[in-house]
């Protein structure tokens, strides 16, 4: 038994069933957790190697090489990088698709671990962070007060960061910007030499003191005692007191002991004050909006409290608000296409009651998905409501075509019940067909390994599922409900619609009659999409305009904080006295010895009167200009693109920066590319300490010693961690004032062999240079970045003209330049996104060859497909639109969409040659029978992604807009309909005549 005839005769059981699902999807539909990005994981890694107080050179040396050597053993590598600074280095390393990254994320730890033992002594950590979306922070506080909180660490941790962390749902705090106090015991250089210390010595010692043992077990009196010495030092006190030499020599006599904050080595600013950042991130599982509205409720307390008066505490990122813009968008849209759907359907139904129950497949669809997406784990995130979205136009075509074919029918005579089984039967078959070539085109993405499979899936699971639902209810609840109403009466008076059909069917009549002229009309029009496509801009990832700017102060060399705070405090104060002018909301500014960069917000786009690029060239004009720098800007993407890069490779840092300072001169000159700047760091100035091998031998030493010494005494060491009140209390060994000791401090630095003392000048030679900046590896060879910003040009515009200018660049041997990974990634897409289309072009012809049982009409039907990309070629010349990752999307979801109108019409002509008709009057009647369900689910599915193609929503509220998607749709769509009613029949007889001709020829073989 069919499933209609079932659903008709089980009425009462029927709705019960679709009840049922709608009350378990409204109850899953409350428990579906929302975040901003799914939990997504991508193949790769990236390794922070912090070392505090060292040179890039060392850094470089002892610690990214070692750990590059033994990654690139691991399999399946397919790029690894890697950059060292003065404070830490990290490896980047990047894994060929299929990977699974938490495995080899254990992989990258055993092979570090293997190696620890060539590393340096005092080196303590690292920190491995796998590449995931919806890892990112879910909120981002700054903190700012009139009053000094550079030492308010503990009351910010108290009142703060741990009341957040006890909040349900919220995973990480991290606290940044005043740092947590230590024990630091600073020795005084002449009580060294007095008492002849040997600091290594005392390093040990210190480190000795704290422990806490178990010594095995004891009876007594018939009872076990577990034995466990302790040496606990718990305060100041404790490690002042504590005995180093005979007789009764302490660390106070030879040392100030204090519990201070650390120096910083960074600071930052929000609207011109002193700025603490808290960093928020969620748990995996947890409801995104959820969490931060507890969040934002916990500190709207945290306000009332005494202690936290005159502290204010300002929101820099709210996941939370970029998902529900992106939602009430998406449901605003939604609604307005619904809506208009709603309307054409009722112009072409001319019944209210039929056109509300074609309508009810969009909320039943919905509502099930949703209950859907709970059990299986799916949460409401930017992709899903993507497909969610894209759904909603298409959620009405079963049910026109079943409804329309009832209705027919009906005219034809029959009663209800007969008309609702006959109706729905005679077309599911090409219902399903349908429902399936929409569904199939996201099958690719299982079997593609790829970073945007990931993304697709999450989408192609939303237009899935509703679809499926869709047809489901199309094929049940529709027949039942429509044989319940009266069928439209009969109206003798004729419509716009039929006299539209009546000069459709005459002009497909007269198209049909001339072979010819239809043959050369279906190549002009396949061979016009040329035209727009030769003006067609194509940028897999283009970067979309922010309001937001970035200032680089571009340091010429390492300056105290104080210095680099008088360059930033001048630049903020310039902004700030024409921030109307330049439409600035707030600056935030980061900045550290060697680095700074001001981020400008500027106002909303729709309170703005000037572009980003016309505030930019007024920023520029008037500048004041820093000794410290050359501050440049730099674009933010709303999307995240990848800044366009060209690299120069080879071994020596000093010839890369001369052949990058050639590249930016040269590639400064060409027209489109703005703000060229070679990536090249001026090193600090530095004091290099060489040992003498031979008078250190003649003390007794060897250099590795003498640099020991000198290493501890200056960096100074953590050598011992003890509890505290509030947790564990880090304390540092380090010489007194040793930030502000000079060269002959240096140099008179003692250093205690056996029963002498002396000065650290007599065992080695001294000279100042500068070093090195910053130094990048990629792929295990030295490289160095020219980054360029582009105006009114395109990548691949951008790719021809750096090749024309680097091939002309003589390259010492040895030395190579190569393209940044922007160029790289758009191939990789296109090439990944080419192949899921080529697998979806042929998963839909099996299905219609199924449909067919035709080798021959699926050929015919498989055309709408090409139609529809000239038509969305014409649609993007004609709106000026770029063709991206989102146009490639929306291509993908085009080509199931399409050939729907082409099963369903083909279909019904063969249904009707096999009734007895002629080829010619069964194209015809078939043409003017299909041509109202074809009008409006077409119509219904442009128009319900009408409102996307002309606003300016974006995924998330600040990602990439969804225009060139909805574009490519409506744009392909709307061709493709018009050659599914005009073109696709003589395509059809065309192919029917070469089978009838094949046919001729093989019975004429036998």
């Amino acid at each position: 038994m069919h499933i209609t005839e079932l659903s008709l005769r089980r009425p009462v059981t029927t709705l019960m069933v679709f009840v049922s699902l709608l009350v378990v999807g409204l109850i899953a539909t409350r428990m579906v957790p929302m975040e901003f990005m799914p939990n997504i994981t991508f193949p790769g890694a990236f390794v922070n190697i912090p070392y505090p107080n060292s040179t890039p050179a060392e850094v470089n040396e002892n610690i990214a090489r070692p750990i590059e050597e033994v990654l690139a053993t691991i399999s399946g590598i397919e790029q690894i990088n890697s950059n060292s600074g003065e404070d830490n280095a990290g490896v980047m390393v990047t894994f060929k698709q299929g990977n699974e990254i938490d495995l080899k994320a254990i992989e990258i730890k055993e092979k570090i671990e293997s190696i620890r033992h060539q590393l340096p002594d005092d080196f303590e950590y690292y920190q491995i962070h796998k590449f995931r979306d919806g890892a990112d922070a879910t909120l981002m506080l700054r903190i700012s007060s009139e009053r000094d909180l550079s030492d308010a660490y503990e009351l910010l941790n108290r009142n703060i960061k741990q009341r957040i962390e006890r909040i349900p749902g919220v995973g990480q705090v991290e606290l940044y910007g005043v740092e947590k106090k230590e024990v630091r015991v600073e020795v005084i250089p002449e009580r060294i030499t007095q008492y002849n210390i040997d600091l290594n010595e005392l390093s040990n010692q210190l480190r000795q003191a704290n422990f806490s043992i178990s010594a095995g077990k004891i009876t007594d009196a018939g009872l076990r005692y577990m034995v466990r010495p302790v040496g606990n030092l718990h305060t100041t006190e404790d490690i002042e007191n504590l005995i180093i030499a005979e007789p009764t020599l302490r660390v106070k006599d030879i040392a100030n002991v204090t519990y201070t904050s650390p120096e910083r080595d960074y600071a930052r600013h929000l609207d011109q004050k002193y700025a603490i950042g808290l960093d928020i991130t969620k748990e995996s599982t947890a409801n995104s909006v959820e969490v931060v509205n507890n969040i934002l409720a916990e500190i709207e307390e945290i306000n009332k409290l005494p202690e936290m008066r005159g502290i204010e505490i300002y929101e820099m990122f709210n996941e939370a608000d970029g998902i529900l813009s992106s939602l009430r968008e998406l449901f605003k849209s939604g609604m307005i296409g619904a809506l208009l759907s709603i309307i054409v359907l009722y112009i072409f139904l001319r019944q209210f009651s039929t056109t509300l129950i074609v309508a009810t497949a969009v909320p039943f669809s919905l509502i099930v998905t949703l209950g859907f997406f709970f059990f299986l784990d799916i949460s409401l995130n930017i992709l899903s409501m993507m497909g969610l979205m894209l759904a909603i136009g298409m959620l009405v075509d079963n049910a026109v075509v079943v409804t329309e074919n009832i209705h027919r029918y009906q005219r034809l005579g029959y009663n209800a019940w007969k008309s609702a089984v006959f109706g729905a039967k005679e077309v599911s078959i090409a219902v399903t067909a349908g429902t399936l070539t929409s569904i199939i085109v996201f099958l690719p993405n299982v079997v593609n390994e790829s970073f945007i499979s990931q993304h697709m899936y999450y989408i192609g699971m939303a237009i899935i599922i509703a679809l499926l639902a869709s047809l489901v209810i199309s094929l049940t609840v529709i027949p039942l409900l429509a044989s319940k109403i009266a069928p439209p009466e009969e109206n003798n008076k004729r419509t716009i619609i039929d006299k539209f059909s009546d000069k459709y069917a005459n002009l497909l009549e007269w198209f049909l009659a001339r072979r010819k002229t239809s043959v050369v009309f279906i190549a002009l029009l396949f061979l016009s999409g040329i035209i727009p496509a030769s003006f067609m801009s194509v940028d897999m990832f283009p970067r979309v305009e922010e309001r937001q700017l970035g200032l680089t102060y571009n340091l010429n060399a390492s300056y105290t904080l104080d210095t680099v705070k008088e360059s930033v405090d001048r630049i903020e104060q310039y902004l700030y006295d024409n921030q109307e002018k330049f439409e600035i909301e707030s600056v935030y500014t980061y900045y550290t010895p060697d680095y700074a960069e001001s981020t400008l917000n500027l106002t909303a786009d729709d309170e703005a009167t000037k572009s980003v690029s016309q505030i930019k060239k007024e920023v520029a004009e008037n500048l004041p200009q820093i000794a410290i720098g050359q501050p440049a800007f730099e674009y933010i993407s709303r999307n995240n693109a990848e800044q366009v890069r060209v690299f120069v490779q080879g071994e020596s840092m000093d010839v890369l920066e001369e052949l990058a300072e050639q590249v930016e001169w040269q590639l400064g000159q060409i027209e489109g590319f703005a703000d060229v700047r070679s990536e090249a760091e001026t090193g600090s100035d530095e004091v290099r300490l060489t040992v003498n091998h031979d008078r250190a031998r003649n003390f007794g030493l060897t250099s590795s010693q003498v640099a020991n010494m000198v290493s501890n005494s200056v960096r100074g060491q953590t050598v011992q961690r003890i509890r505290g009140e509030n947790g564990e209390i880090d304390v540092v060994l380090a010489f007194q004032d040793v930030n502000r000791q000079t060269v002959d401090d240096l140099k008179n630095l003692p250093i205690a062999i056996g029963e002498q003392t002396v000065q650290l000048a007599s065992l080695a030679d001294f000279e100042q240079s500068q070093g090195a900046g910053r130094i990048i590896r990629q792929d295990r060879r030295t490289s160095l970045g020219i980054a360029i910003n582009l105006e009114d040009i395109t990548p691949d515009e951008a790719r021809t003209e750096i090749s024309k200018v680097m091939n002309q660049i003589a390259m010492p041997t040895g030395y190579e330049w190569s393209y940044g990974r922007s160029f790289g990634m758009d191939q990789d897409v296109m090439g990944s996104m080419l192949f899921n289309i080529g697998i979806a072009f042929f998963l839909i012809y099996l299905i219609m060859a199924s449909l067919f049982e035709s080798l021959l009409y699926p050929t015919s039907v498989i055309s709408c497909i090409f139609f529809g990309v000239v038509g969305i070629f014409w649609f993007f010349f004609i709106t000026n639109t770029t063709f991206d990752l989102m146009a490639f999307i929306g291509i993908l979801i085009l080509m199931g969409i399409v050939v729907n109108n082409g099963i369903v019409l083909i279909d019904h002509i063969n249904h009707l040659r096999s009734e007895g008709l002629s080829r010619r009057d069964a194209v015809i009647q078939g043409g003017r029978d299909r041509m109202r369900p074809i009008l409006m689910t077409a119509a219904t599915t442009v128009l319900g992604l009408v409102p996307l193609c002309i606003g300016t929503t974006q995924i998330g509220g600040d990602g990439p807009p969804y225009f060139p998607m909805a574009r490519a749709i409506v744009g392909g769509l709307t061709f493709s309909t018009i050659v599914t009613l005009l073109v696709l029949p003589s395509i059809y007889v065309i192919l029917d005549d070469i089978r009838l001709w094949s046919s001729r020829i093989l019975h004429a073989a036998k």
